[in-house]
């Protein structure tokens, strides 16, 4: 981890793979991002492999909630097939499905609070059914992918288009990134698809820009 411009930047390439175990005991690996300990929110990309497919759908629920994103590949989940931006979430202490059905790919999650389980149902959202807001005179476009049903928790898709500049400012709460596609510039570090951001609440940071355009997965907490 590195910080510039207030900004607390993790590159995918620096992380090591950890290797885990679904409920269901088929394995996946994954990297951490982050672990923000005053919201008790853990950020992470994960790696599911080909023909992960669930035999037998394994049900629980968490006293936490989470978010899981599709970055690349595709995922199947309640005959629905899952692709880029679309989001499985699972509210705490609701039931929800562990993990989608995979052949090949890539997922951020956000789980917020405890991992304990007892039996128990997801819900899908497919980002294709939101339409893309324009803002900033079309220089950046916007969609909710999740802002309600996770407690706190939002994230919304951002796409910015080639030399455009978020200017030097700070937020009321915690705000995450993660490069998607494209670039982007903080200070003296640039930022890859895959590589993560952090500003935490209240802290100033510098200027953030694209020179290339970029698509990223915002993460933010409401403050109530």
């Amino acid at each position: 981890m590195i910080t510039q411009s207030g900004c607390n930047i993790v590159h995918a390439s620096s992380l090591p793979w950890e290797e885990h175990a679904r409920l269901d005991g088929k394995k996946y690996r994954a990297k951490s991002y982050w672990h923000d300990s005053e919201n008790d929110l853990h950020m992470r990309l994960i790696d599911q492999p080909e023909n992960l497919a669930v035999l037998q759908p394994v049900e629980h629920e968490n006293a936490g909630g989470h978010a899981v994103v599709v970055l690349k590949g595709r995922a199947q989940a309640d005959g629905l097939t899952l692709n880029a931006l679309d989001v499985i979430l699972g509210a705490g202490n609701e039931p929800h499905a562990a993990y989608p059905d995979s052949t090949g790919c890539q997922l951020f999650s956000c789980f917020q609070g405890r991992h304990e389980h007892t039996d128990k149902r997801h819900r899908l959202m497919q980002s294709a059914q939101t339409s893309w807001d324009a803002k900033a005179g079309g220089a950046l476009h916007m969609k909710p992918l999740v802002a309600d049903g996770a407690g706190r928790l939002m994230l919304t898709a951002m796409r910015l288009s080639a030399g455009f500049t978020v200017p030097v400012g700070s937020r009321p709460h915690m705000q995450a990134a993660l490069v998607v596609e494209g670039s982007a510039v903080v200070g003296n570090a640039t930022l890859r698809p895959w590589d993560f951001m952090y500003m935490a609440s209240g802290v100033p940071h510098g200027p953030i820009s694209f020179p290339e355009g970029a698509t990223l997965l915002m993460v933010a907490m409401r403050t109530v």
